[in-house]
């Protein structure tokens, strides 16, 4: 299985548009990991909501299945438009090609953002969703604490503890996250690859590769 991968648009179309105008291979699924859109820095008379219509248009493009969890900036009416391209993985799981995928969006930050679960509703939501799976893939906005993936510039880890102990017990063979813009790269939990691409407002989308459950990650930059 080809993916392609692609985090933290954060409302730059332009800069989507570029990349998929670029992109030669033909994928298998679409991810992307949360932030279609930016609290702060709005497109003048576009809504979040617009604004992440056009992001999700740019996605389905490619025509194949496509899955989402929303970011931490965007807004909570963000579900009902992934409900309508039936794109949705938040709280929810699905199965592509034998593989099954679960997904939780959102972070809790210290800024008050727009999607901001807390880790009883994360926790509680994952071990329901992954009960019986076995080799699944994790979507998640916010990266596992402690890893190449979460690390800010001033070298603390800001990702979350209970997305780390959840990997950590049942064991996901790969987790893409997003949300911690200059953390991108590839790491490992035990035997869960790790993978965050890098945000796609500097040009970076990500492809994976799942072949007889292991799994390959690259970096790309347009």
């Amino acid at each position: 299985m080809k993916i392609l991968v692609f985090g933290d648009v954060h409302g730059k179309i332009d800069v989507l548009s570029n990349i998929i105008k670029n992109i030669k291979i033909k994928p298998d699924l679409v991810i992307c990991p949360g932030d279609f859109t930016d609290m702060f820095e709005r497109i003048e008379g576009f809504s979040q909501l617009d604004v992440s219509n056009m992001v999700i248009q740019k996605l389905v493009s490619f025509r194949c299945p496509v899955l989402c969890v929303p970011g931490n900036h965007d807004p909570y009416d963000i579900l009902k438009l992934f409900d309508r391209y039936k794109i949705n993985i938040h709280g929810k799981k699905r199965n592509i090609n034998g593989l099954n995928f679960i997904g939780w969006g959102g972070a809790l930050t210290p800024f008050h953002t727009l999607f901001e679960p807390s880790d009883e509703e994360t926790i509680s939501n994952l071990e329901k969703l992954s009960k019986g799976l076995k080799d699944f893939v994790l979507i998640v906005h916010n990266p596992p604490k402690n890893t190449k993936v979460d690390k800010v510039f001033s070298g603390a880890h800001v990702g979350s503890e209970i997305i780390r102990n959840f990997i950590e017990k049942t064991k996901p063979i790969l987790c893409i996250s997003a949300h911690i813009h200059e953390a991108g790269g590839v790491d490992k939990i035990g035997n869960t690859t790790l993978f965050y691409p890098g945000p796609v407002y500097e040009g970076k989308y990500g492809i994976v590769n799942i072949e007889n459950k292991k799994v390959s990650c690259e970096i790309k930059k347009i």
